[in-house]
């Protein structure tokens, strides 16, 4: 796929949301993988949305726990937004989420352990103010609940709260 956009090469394609399409890509500079979820035209054109994902993703890139994706930049190229963030690579060394995880049989020890990483990220997270609100997930579910190698990571805190209602 190799496409360049702004100071990365896209790779692979990851998968497409709410907010737009998500890829693998490598920094051009330093050579380090990440996922871009790159912003829709629509809500990069759109006012509204702008003013509100301004104000309050530096708050986003602000939450730091061992179980939460970390974004590390907050980006505009080619007419539209995006956002950089950690790759988390699973034991197979491809990212996946805990919907593919799920489809190998588990214990009830594994499920512990997710639900306990699951719980204290939701826990910090609900602890921490964006703006004049405590922030919330709003769409919590298996894709956005990522496979690391030693430990699970909830991601797009606060992002659907940014597209609005509908």
């Amino acid at each position: 796929m190799d496409k360049v956009f702004g100071d990365f090469t896209l790779t692979k394609p990851l998968g497409k949301g709410t907010l737009g399409s998500v890829f693998l890509a490598e920094h051009r500079f330093i050579r380090k993988t990440f996922v871009l979820k790159i912003l829709a035209e629509e809500l990069s054109q759109d006012a509204a949305f702008v003013k509100r994902f301004e104000a309050e993703v530096g708050a986003l890139a602000a939450l730091d726990h061992p179980n939460i994706v970390k974004i590390h930049n907050v980006s505009f190229a080619d007419g539209q937004y995006f956002l950089v963030s950690d790759c988390i690579h699973s034991v197979k060394d491809e990212p996946i989420n805990l919907s593919q995880h799920l489809k190998k049989n588990l214990s009830e020890t594994e499920i512990y352990d997710i639900l306990t990483q699951v719980a204290s990220a939701i826990d910090y997270a609900h602890k921490q103010k964006i703006g004049s609100y405590l922030l919330a997930h709003r769409s919590l579910k298996l894709n956005n609940i990522l496979v690391g190698r030693d430990r699970f990571y909830v991601s797009d805190f606060g992002l659907a709260k940014l597209v609005g209602e509908g």
